[in-house]
């Protein structure tokens, strides 16, 4: 079953390495954090797309802000008639311009809300950036945990394959039976695959890593760097993005009620011109004016919609401030506590480990222990650097949350 495991990671390996061959993006040999960081909000597409509706934000407002257009109006009266309006002798020619007088503080009203509606699309446009970033640093960490236990790999193989040389001299010179050779044999086996199966898991972790920034193919390697600390000291919830998104869409719902309520005003249109009379080729002024009656349409149901969203977005923005409360106090407790398991693993239980398998070693080597001695050690040592990196890994986590909520 492992075998089969293992032959299913290489073939993806294979995939991902005939899909690279065609990269069109030089990727470099290592990247370090910085790097991974700069290229994404250089070149990651899911940037493009948050700068552009900022762009559609801005050219909306612009529009918003523009006064109507006035309108030219022709008519032409008593033409192809009957008697004296018979032919053109009786046509009357009325030319006239006529503007439309927003009331209300209507332009004012749209153009604000429109503002209110650009900050919204800007404040998501930072989160965004926020958010691609934490996603680069927890890539930018699974791919350092994928390196780390593929050179755990590597090193547990070069040990069982000595293991395994020692334990066939000791068979050939009659100190072990032979099924001690072959479990050490079994041993390598088992490493072997595994460490295929890390370097497939390196690979995808280093290309997962890369499309951030949309690359097409991994570096080589990645720096080793582990996120393990943050300022804690002026982090202020309030001021959280995803606080400051539902507190701006607040702000949009309270600049829509005062346009929908201008919009309830009704507007007056002015018009001029002049009126020619063909059969006595006489000229006149005409003027004109018209504006609404608001008997039954006064905007009312729309002004109860935007009223309603306000309450929703003051809502949402208490619900936010909540949570983003509450990420912060889970994220900072996970970050000690993940730190004191780091310390311990790195100072006392790796060291201790390692000195346990040191001494099994040297036993078995002189006869004081057997194969299955030495292997138990080397898989309790193994085990103990295994839980160090997912120890790092929950640190990482833990400050990439905290600096994704005091992102600005």
């Amino acid at each position: 079953m492992k075998w089969k495991t293992a032959r299913m990671r290489l073939l993806v390996a294979a995939i991902f390495a005939a899909s690279s061959g065609s990269n069109l993006f030089a990727q470099p040999n290592e990247v370090s954090l910085e790097e991974a960081l700069r290229l994404a909000g250089a070149e990651s597409p899911t940037i493009d797309a948050s700068q552009a509706e900022v762009d559609a934000a801005r050219g909306n407002e612009r529009q918003e802000g523009l006064r109507l257009n006035p309108e030219i109006s022709v008519e032409a009266e008593n033409i192809a008639g009957t008697g004296v309006f018979k032919g053109l002798r009786s046509t009357e020619m009325t030319v006239a311009v006529g503007q439309r007088l927003e009331l209300g503080g209507k332009r004012g009203a749209r153009k604000r809300a429109a503002a209110a509606a650009t900050n919204v699309a800007e404040i998501e446009a930072r989160i965004t950036r926020a958010e691609l970033a934490a996603e680069v640093r927890a890539a930018f960490t699974d791919a350092v945990a994928a390196q780390n236990r593929l050179e755990l790999a590597s090193r547990v193989v070069e040990r069982n394959r000595e293991l395994a040389r020692i334990a066939g001299i000791l068979v050939e010179v009659g100190r072990d039976p032979p099924l001690r050779a072959i479990r050490a044999q079994a041993a390598l086996g088992e490493a072997e695959a595994a460490l295929q199966a890390a370097d497939t898991d390196a690979y995808a972790a280093r290309l997962t890593l890369a499309s951030l920034w949309g690359g097409q193919s991994p570096p080589a390697r990645v720096q080793e760097f582990w996120l393990s600390e943050v300022d804690l000291i002026d982090f202020d919830p309030a001021q959280a993005l995803p606080v400051q998104l539902a507190a701006a869409n607040a702000n949009a719902a309270e600049a829509i009620i005062k346009r929908e309520r201008a919009n309830a005003v009704p507007d007056v249109t002015v018009s001029g011109g002049f009126r020619r009379f063909e059969e006595s080729n006489d000229t006149a002024f005409v003027v004109g004016a018209s504006i609404a009656i608001p008997l039954w349409n006064r905007n009312q149901g729309n002004v109860d919609i935007a009223r309603a969203k306000r309450r929703s977005a003051e809502a949402r923005r208490l619900l936010q401030m909540l949570a983003v409360n509450r990420q912060f106090e889970i994220a900072k407790s996970r970050l000690g506590a993940a730190t004191v398991r780091v310390q311990t693993l790195q100072n006392e239980t790796l060291p201790q480990a390692e000195e346990a398998l040191r001494l099994a070693r040297l036993g078995y080597r002189y006869g004081k222990f057997n194969l299955i001695d030495v292997l138990d050690a080397a898989a309790a040592r193994d085990s103990t650097e295994n839980s160090l990196i997912e120890a790092k890994l929950s640190l990482a986590e833990a400050v990439t949350t905290l600096l994704r909520l005091g992102a600005e």
